[in-house]
């Protein structure tokens, strides 16, 4: 599996690749993360395996500024914006946590659009079973990357300074639908 595994680059960005490296197969295990593949079905065929691109979704929980309106509040949550006369301050969300194609491959091989689709299935089966009605992603502050996730039906909701690289959360609402073609 390890061998698997490093054979899968990510040139955008060092963080996705480690993650898949070092940290993935320990998410897995303690339950923290699952960690899903898209492979070259050619390959597969013949017993190998080619990473094109991979994705990894877990729960958050999304904390609502303290300054949020009520009313803000409730389109987020749903709900009143209130329970028991207290505002909601946090929302649970589906997390991509990482998401990417292999820099080892023909990019026309696998679209980033194929990627976010893939997981939105897996998402969407889990919200028939539990219910929710957010994706969120927390993604470097990035023009490309910005972009990307804006023309596939995210909007920005938070931005916050972390370490070195500034960060941006992003949410999608789940509507049952598919994101936007």
């Amino acid at each position: 599996m390890e061998e698997i595994l490093s054979s899968f680059s990510c040139e955008m960005d060092a963080d996705i690749q480690s993650f898949l490296h070092t940290k993935a197969v320990e998410f897995e295990n303690i339950l923290k993360s699952r960690t899903y593949f898209l492979c070259d079905p050619d390959k597969m065929e013949k017993g190998e395996f080619l990473i094109l691109g991979y994705f990894t979704l877990s729960l958050k929980v999304l904390i609502l500024p303290d300054d949020m309106s009520v009313r803000a509040r409730k389109e987020i949550d749903g709900y009143r914006g209130k329970i028991h006369g207290i505002p909601i301050r946090e929302v649970p969300c589906f997390l991509i946590g990482q998401l990417a194609k292999n820099s080892n491959i023909d990019s026309t091989t696998i679209s980033g659009k194929e990627l976010l689709e893939a997981a939105f299935s897996v998402i969407y089966s889990a919200m028939s079973a539990v219910g929710g009605r957010h994706v969120m992603i927390e993604c470097h502050d990035e023009e490309k990357i910005l972009k990307f996730y804006k023309d596939n039906g995210f909007e920005e909701f938070l931005r916050e300074p972390e370490g070195q690289t500034p960060m941006v959360q992003m949410l999608c609402r789940l509507d049952g639908g598919n994101i936007k073609s």
